[in-house]
């Protein structure tokens, strides 16, 4: 009496569990295809399972190139710090009129102090702007970096689904196999039937052993952005996307920088216009002349550019840069604008495809691929019958994976563009 096993499709749990039934005996092809996958399966469960969320919130805090660009916006904080109208000090010391007999003038010690009074408040406030600017370059690099994390991610959940669906279709092909040689033992089918379904049977384990190996390869891809040493697998994706979840154009990492960058090529200005301003400098110094100490020195002075031509340039230079920054900005506004529409027609479009197979072609495709089985069991349908059944289901599932993992690309395209 023939058993009936249920194969339970884990593949597409999100759209809900699909159930279908293959008419089928315990028999050796079909147990050495169960034995194939779990020992492909086995290196798997020593894979850490990581879920989507946990696995950008560890690349934001582990991934060096990002703790790098934190540790470079901290330093550039720091220079914030380092600007005072107090310049450079001199001390020094010296003689004049050194000569034969007469009473020399000797310095014995001179302090020279210079300051900028103007030139400083510029020279701060451009240093703020460019740590501003950093603190924002590693705001875009986070939000690059969870895009690529969650990409990988979904590719790697997207392989599990073709590998789950490979099996499967290996576990029909070996009871297909098994089935004919039964009938070519007993002579009921030609030679050319029994090699053709032994020869299709060989060809999906190696279809299966392919797959693995490129969810193996999924995996690394993954892991990259995580650990060194530790591969990490996609423990699901949560269904659904919260239009609120969308981050809107004005908000963007990229147009906060942008917006940084504007006010950094102000501050440069401000900076540079600040140069044409006077500079002071204070001078104290106690002397010796002779033999005779108990003299001293000083002197108040102020220094004026002459070169006014250079830095009207300079200011010129500054302006202009003001002026591109000001044009970049628009550009990217337009820019993550455009991007943002498209990814919304593109999420709507492989949505509509993904309701299509969960709801008519992936049920159509499970039925199709029971009563083939049943049916050649029975013998009431030929081998090539069921070898073109069976295909078309895979065809179907396999189409019905790659729009389901482009639904979810664009989904996170969107969440994190």
């Amino acid at each position: 009496m023939n058993k009936i096993l249920n194969f339970r499709n884990a593949t597409h749990s999100l759209a809900g569990t699909v159930s279908f039934t293959v008419g089928s005996h315990l028999t050796a092809g079909w147990l050495a295809a169960v034995l194939l996958v779990m020992t492909a399966a086995t290196p798997l469960h020593a894979q850490q399972r990581i879920t989507l969320d946990e696995a950008i919130g560890k690349a934001v805090r582990d991934y060096p190139a990002l703790r790098a660009s934190r540790l470079q916006a901290r330093s550039a904080a720091m220079l914030g710090k380092s600007a005072s109208a107090l310049g450079e000090m001199e001390i020094s010391g010296g003689g004049e009129e050194i000569g034969r007999g007469n009473d020399a003038v000797y310095t014995l010690a001179r302090v020279r102090q210079s300051i900028d009074p103007f030139g400083a408040g510029g020279l701060r406030q451009r240093l703020q702007a460019q740590a501003r600017v950093a603190e924002a370059e590693t705001g875009v690099a986070e939000r690059t970096l969870s895009r690529q994390v969650s990409l990988d991610y979904i590719n790697d959940y997207a392989a599990q689904l073709r590998c789950e669906n490979m099996a499967r279709t290996d576990s029909l092909y070996a009871d297909f196999a098994e089935v004919a040689r039964q009938r070519y033992e007993t002579q009921a089918i030609s030679p050319l039937e029994y090699q053709t379904a032994l020869n299709r049977s060989q060809q999906v384990r190696l279809a299966l052993a392919e797959a693995q190996k490129d969810l193996g390869m999924a995996h690394a891809n993954l892991s990259r952005w995580l650990s060194a040493d530790t591969l990490y697998m996609a423990a699901g994706v949560a269904p659904g996307l919260e239009p609120a979840a969308i981050m809107q154009p004005d908000s963007h990492p990229e147009a906060l920088l942008s917006q940084q960058r504007i006010q950094l090529s102000q501050a440069t200005v401000k900076e540079m216009r600040a140069q044409r301003q006077p500079k002071f400098f204070v001078e104290a110094g106690v002397q010796k002349i002779g033999p005779t100490a108990g003299y001293y020195a000083w002197q108040v002075g102020i220094s004026v550019p002459i070169a006014v031509g250079a830095t009207k340039a300079s200011v010129r230079s500054a302006a202009i840069a003001l002026e591109r920054s000001e044009a970049d900005a628009e550009e990217t506004r337009r820019q993550l604008g455009n991007r943002l529409a498209t990814l919304r027609m593109t999420y709507d479009k492989y949505a509509q495809s993904v309701d299509y197979y969960r709801s008519h072609a992936l049920p159509l495709a499970r039925e199709q691929q029971r009563i083939a089985s049943l049916s050649y069991r029975a013998g009431s349908i030929g081998y090539l019958d069921f070898i073109q059944a069976v295909n078309d289901a895979l065809t179907t599932e396999m189409s019905y994976v790659e729009a389901y993992t482009r639904m979810l690309e664009s989904k996170y395209q969107l969440l994190y563009y």
